[in-house]
């Protein structure tokens, strides 16, 4: 592919395709490099990967998969399908971030992002919408197109066209060259594609990965949607998707990727303190004239023989108070088997539950 000042671009290896819905495009995407690899080469360096991104993965995106693979399973390991938000993408120079039909509010968000990271873009927007809070921190770039766009009183009729060319300024002057397509309308009623790549690297310079900062830098995602955008950062905690395009990071991808790995983190999400396995302490009076046996061990064997979880229990603390009486704490950490979530509330009353068993099991304790 090459931009209209005929310097070759750089092709991308890696593709997010974010709201990626039932995953068609990145089907499309993998298909189409299939059959180009086929005729040019046999080096798997070469091929294509994608991987969807959407706040719900529907089941129809997993049975268009089993379908897909079914009829080209070698493209398994070059497909994954990750639950998250956009926030949540490390962007990076060597990812191609892609959307087809993204809704209002998002087309702007990755206009935002390309320009910060200068990051190539291909978007197909649609749902035009004037939301004030978004468009004002849209981009700095373009400023003053996106203020016209927001004071105009009244319905716009030509609001697609004008929010569109706000966008393509923004990457413009942020430094990508731009290139604007118009689909077929046999395939989309919205057939607006706006195309970004990094000025230098259409040039043969490579980017580094790092935010450039020119004058008039947009300010970044995390401050400007914290309020706005990102109305659970719950949902940030302990979670973000790279981008960039070597092993390690498209092996973090494929953890984060289907079914299995999305239902795990939303038990966790749910879970207070958002732990997998629940850690609570437990603190006693000793007896003072004899040893009555309590140890860690000790602890953990009841809670394991009166339920099927794993336990473990470790001092750590001891304390004499002024009159001579001695008192130590265990910290006990309750799982699950295997990758089952545990929840808190159940650790919880299995904690209560040891406290009322301790008495009785260690004669002379008093739990504190």
């Amino acid at each position: 592919m090459s931009n209209e000042g005929n310097n070759t671009i750089r092709p991308k290896r890696r593709v997010v395709d974010v709201a990626g819905g039932h995953g068609l495009l990145s089907w499309a995407l993998l298909l189409l490099d299939d059959e180009y690899q086929h005729k040019q080469s046999d080096d798997a360096s070469q091929e294509l990967t994608v991987f969807c991104l959407d706040v719900k993965m529907p089941k129809s995106a997993e049975l268009i998969s089993e379908a897909m693979l079914k009829q080209w399973p070698h493209l398994e390991d070059r497909f994954d399908y990750v639950e998250g938000r956009l926030e949540q993408l490390i962007p990076h120079n060597s990812c191609l971030l892609a959307s087809v039909h993204a809704c209002g509010i998002l087309s702007d968000i990755l206009v935002s992002t390309a320009a910060k990271h200068t990051i190539p873009l291909a978007v197909v927007p649609c749902c035009h919408s004037r939301k004030r809070i978004v468009l004002q921190h849209a981009s700095s770039y373009a400023k003053d197109m996106y203020d016209d766009i927001i004071n105009t009183n009244g319905s716009i009729p030509d609001l697609v066209d004008r929010l569109d060319e706000a966008r393509m300024v923004a990457l413009d002057k942020a430094g990508l060259d731009v290139k604007e397509l118009f689909l077929p309308s046999l395939f989309t009623g919205k057939g607006r594609l706006i195309m970004g790549f990094p000025r230098n690297e259409s040039h043969g310079e490579q980017i580094p990965n790092q935010t450039l900062r020119r004058k008039g830098q947009m300010p970044s995602l995390e401050s400007t949607y914290s309020t706005s955008i990102i109305s659970k950062p719950v949902f940030m905690r302990g979670f973000t998707i790279p981008c960039k395009d070597d092993i390690e990071c498209r092996r973090l991808v494929s953890k984060l990727a289907g079914r299995e790995a999305a239902d795990t983190r939303k038990e966790l999400m749910h879970n207070r303190h958002h732990e997998k396995s629940p850690t609570m302490d437990i603190s006693v009076w000793l007896p003072a004239d004899k040893d009555v046996g309590l140890s860690g061990d000790a602890l953990s064997a009841i809670v394991e023989s009166k339920h099927s979880v794993k336990c473990s229990a470790q001092k750590t603390d001891q304390y004499v108070n002024p009159a001579g009486r001695k008192s130590v704490t265990f910290r006990l950490q309750y799982s699950g088997f295997d990758t089952a979530i545990l929840s808190f509330d159940k650790a919880k009353a299995m904690h209560d539950e040891l406290y009322e068993l301790i008495p009785d099991a260690f004669p002379g304790i008093e739990c504190r």
